[in-house]
């Protein structure tokens, strides 16, 4: 919670400044009662019209402080609180856009979600309400206790007899409340995982008919929501009827003491009417306390998940390397890796590859293809060996710097709602004639030109205005635009025909110097590559061109008889 409050630094002159309003205002408040009962006990009786008057525009006068202070207090306070928590996100959202792969999978996208959404919507209500009712109820309460002292001590004592006891109530209660709490979000969690799911997989869950499957997954997740937030809500809302029981307890001991003290002559009616007015203003306090426990539980919570994600250690770190004269641009040395830090998804895997020429790597779902390139890129650091890129450690390059040597385009990889352009620019410096140029490497010139808005032709979610084949060709062009040193196509070409296919290469291979990594699943796609890696199980089972590997590696051989007939030829 401390590091979360910290956001709050910055805006302290400002708090400082809403709180010292809202203090004057509440006082201007707490005076209304005791002009009450002095005008009744004193000026009332006397009959005089301008001592009545001047009581009654003082009356006036602290009601319009009031409300003016009041006021402009909760808008600062709403203020301080929106740019508090655009910073807290803005803080967090940077260390997500930092995580390597391995704290993503850790943490899961839908808890990220959850804890960038949810969460800090919390600590905003916790931020808005401190300010508001923080500095507001503790002045009424203990205001209220100094002028019912001031007006009757026998009465005050009465009260403050109670306050130890519902101290004591609230926190008993928040301290059972607030672990509920924290299992209640991480609930929250897995809600959000079901819905972006089903929502992502919606076509999928029609076609094969699994609306009623899917709904009875979402119902079970939804009602250990509902359970654990109905047990937290239990044990919460048990606190107002408590509060109230205490109080109006103390109430009917006031009432009871105060008439027998009016009767005897020992208090004043206004007096009275005074008590059970502050009597109102302290069960009000205690509520707005209340209110401000209830909060604080759920934003603790929620304030430990943030900070987990700001604690978040960078796995990326750099190292230095020496500068190697070696030919070979890209080159991985006996490089082993594993997600789960158990079974190894790569083992001791080396290859070279030179600048300028075309590499393929080919095999089996889960053989490690995807696996080599996102160590490549660094999203993962290798457990063994080393890589190397332009002659240097990967390890010794700024992230930024490595990737901005790569056009990436993955198998799952997404396009997003804006127009083509921008989907193919990405934020780069990147002149609408490199895009056509991209585009029409690319081989997705000629279907873009004929939209109706060509480049500023809009883009749905995720392209679903546009064929698989299209989707493909523009992730492409955005991978081509920048005139990346490296390429990597990972299945890049998958919906594309094969004529598309073979185009695609030849005007890669004819229009940039770049070092291209072709993976595949096909050997039409990689037989014309220079060197071609076939991986089986995480292992190396085969190495060189398409003709070596035909006659020396029988996982090739293999491919060959299913893909091609086994014939050597295109």
């Amino acid at each position: 919670m401390k590091k979360i409050l910290g956001y709050l630094e910055p805006y302290k002159k400002l708090i400082l400044k809403g709180l010292s309003v809202k203090s004057f205002a509440t006082i201007m408040e707490l005076f209304l009662p005791w002009l009450l009962a002095y005008m009744i006990d004193f000026i009332i009786p006397t009959k005089s019209i301008p001592n009545i008057l001047f009581y009654g525009a003082l009356m006036l006068g602290s009601s319009l402080l009031a409300l003016g202070g009041n006021v402009l207090a909760n808008r600062m306070a709403a203020r301080i609180s929106s740019d508090a928590i655009r910073d807290l996100r803005d803080d967090a959202y940077k260390h997500i856009m930092a995580f390597s792969n391995r704290s993503v999978d850790r943490f899961t996208i839908p808890s990220l979600i959850s804890r960038m959404t949810t969460d800090t919507y919390h600590i905003y209500r916790m931020f808005n309400v401190i300010q508001r009712i923080g500095i507001r109820a503790p002045i009424l309460l203990l205001g209220s206790i100094v002028m019912m002292l001031f007006i009757d001590t026998y009465l005050a004592f009465v009260l403050i007899a109670l306050l130890p006891i519902i101290t004591w109530v609230i926190i008993w209660i928040s301290r059972k409340g607030i672990p509920f709490y924290n299992r209640l979000q991480t609930s929250l969690d897995q809600l959000i995982r079901v819905v972006r799911e089903n929502i992502t997989g919606i076509r999928i869950i029609k076609a094969l008919a699994k609306e009623d499957y899917e709904q009875a997954k979402f119902d079970g997740v939804n009602e250990d929501v509902s359970r654990k937030e109905r047990t937290a809500g239990y044990v919460i809302a048990s606190l107002n009827p408590l509060m109230n029981l205490i109080l109006n307890g103390g109430l009917v001991l006031i009432l009871g003491i105060g008439a027998y003290r009016v009767t005897e002559g020992l208090s004043k009616s206004g007096s009275i009417l005074a008590f059970l007015t502050y009597f109102g203003l302290i069960l009000n306090s205690f509520l707005a306390i209340n209110r401000i426990f209830l909060l604080f539980s759920r934003s603790n919570a929620s304030s430990e998940r943030i900070a987990m994600i700001l604690d978040e250690k960078e796995e990326v770190v750099l190292v230095e390397s020496e500068i190697s004269d070696e030919a070979c641009f890209i080159e991985f040395k006996n490089v082993s890796f594993s997600y789960n830090q158990t079974k190894a998804d790569l083992e001791n895997i080396s290859f070279a590859i030179k600048r300028g020429s075309t590499f393929g790597i080919i095999g089996s779902t889960g053989s490690g293809k995807s696996t080599i390139a996102q160590l490549l890129l660094r999203f993962y650091e290798i457990d063994e060996g080393s890589i190397w890129v332009d002659g240097r450690d990967i390890r010794s390059y700024d992230v930024h710097e490595l990737r901005r040597k790569l056009g990436v385009v993955f198998q799952q990889d997404a396009l997003f709602s804006t127009s083509v352009k921008e989907n193919i620019q990405f934020g780069r410096d990147v002149e609408l004639n490199m895009v056509q140029e991209a585009a029409e490497m690319a081989q997705a010139r000629p279907f873009i030109e004929q939209l109706q808005d060509q480049y500023e032709a809009k883009v749905l979610r995720s392209g679903a205005n546009f064929s698989g084949g299209q989707r493909q060709r523009m992730l492409i062009a955005r991978a081509l635009a920048d005139r990346p040193e490296i390429i990597i196509l990972d299945d890049a070409a998958s919906a594309l025909d094969y004529q598309t296919d073979a185009k695609l290469r030849q005007a890669i291979k004819q229009h940039t110097q770049a070092t291209t990594i072709l993976i595949a699943q096909r050997i039409s796609t990689v037989l014309h590559a220079d060197q071609i890696l076939v991986l089986e199980e995480g292992e190396v089972v085969g190495l060189g061109s398409h003709q070596e590997l035909a006659q020396t590696c029988p996982l090739y051989q293999e491919l060959m008889a299913l893909q091609l007939g086994g014939s050597e030829n295109e």
